[in-house]
């Protein structure tokens, strides 16, 4: 699982989250707007709901209409790939590159680490490098009275696990919709620390509500505390998306957790057609609008 740098593209210039190893993040001016409002909004409503004919006609509408919009033009090559249309991701890469080469540059990276994310074998038991592997927690919503629902708790089974076999590596837990003044990082810490991890060990991010969040800010947290690649903890059937996720944010995950290592979970390949909430996750991971 290679390491992915992210580069954002919004409202105006905008900082990328760097590699840990990186000097210095890279930067990127806003790409110009000049599709039609509503139009590009319509199609972005209907392209996220995997409504693809009429995503794609409202985008070629949109590319007609304005051709120098580098947004639009990204999206058609996102959503090419989505649906395995590979002469289409071809010749929107290319008019995506003309308009912009860096956001080009960032559409090709991320729709590599959708490709590998879907396709590869998972590494259940990767080698670790002490502190400088993080074992990441990502949340799952409480319950009303802030307690922790069976699903989060295995997540957390399988980190303690993981924990065990690689005792240097720090915890990071990402999660915040607080329930009952409750987030999901504090459950998580609590558990863990009455489970028997030192509490010195845990590194807390409390603010994060998705996916994406939990993959753009955990990468963050990890790079503050100087570690170089990540062990992932998640519902197997949610892997896959959080390993792309967390690629495109600019992570190096080099495997996941689980309990068991002599009871993995049957994890198939992801065909072109069943990575749409990868696709929608990349498009806002590298800052690309979701409405004008």
């Amino acid at each position: 699982m290679a390491c992915a740098a992210a580069l954002a593209v919004g409202v105006g210039p905008v900082t990328a989250l760097a590699e840990p190893e990186a000097s210095a993040p890279a930067t990127v001016s806003e790409s110009a707007r000049s599709a039609d409002v509503e139009q590009y909004n319509d199609a972005q409503d209907a392209l996220v709901k995997g409504r693809y004919d009429a995503g794609f006609a409202a985008l070629d509408a949109l590319a007609t209409a304005a051709p120098d919009d580098a947004n639009v033009a990204a999206l058609q090559a996102f959503y090419a790939n989505a649906t395995a249309d590979s002469a289409a991701l071809t010749e929107h890469g290319a008019r995506l590159r003309g308009l912009s080469p860096t956001l080009g540059d960032a559409v090709d990276r991320a729709i590599a680490a959708i490709d590998e994310a879907a396709t590869e074998t998972i590494d259940f038991a990767p080698t670790t490098d002490g502190p400088r592997t993080a074992i990441v927690v990502l949340g799952v919503g409480l319950n009303g009275d802030g307690a922790m629902t069976p699903e989060l708790v295995d997540r957390l089974e399988s980190a303690v696990a993981a924990a065990e076999r690689s005792p240097e590596s720090p915890i990071i837990v990402t999660g915040g919709n607080p329930q009952n003044g409750v987030t999901e990082a504090e459950a998580m810490k609590t558990w863990l620390v009455d489970s028997g991890i030192a509490a010195d060990r845990i590194h807390s991010e409390s603010s994060a509500n998705s996916t994406v969040q939990n993959a753009q800010r955990a990468t963050a947290l990890a790079a503050e505390i100087g570690v170089d690649n990540l062990v992932l903890a998640t519902t197997p059937s949610h892997l896959r998306r959080a390993i792309s996720d967390f690629e495109i944010a600019g992570a190096d995950v080099i495997g996941a957790a689980t309990a068991d290592p002599d009871d993995l979970p049957d994890l198939p390949e992801l065909a072109p057609t069943a990575r749409l909430g990868m696709t929608v996750d990349a498009t806002k991971i590298i800052g690309i609008p979701r409405t004008y």
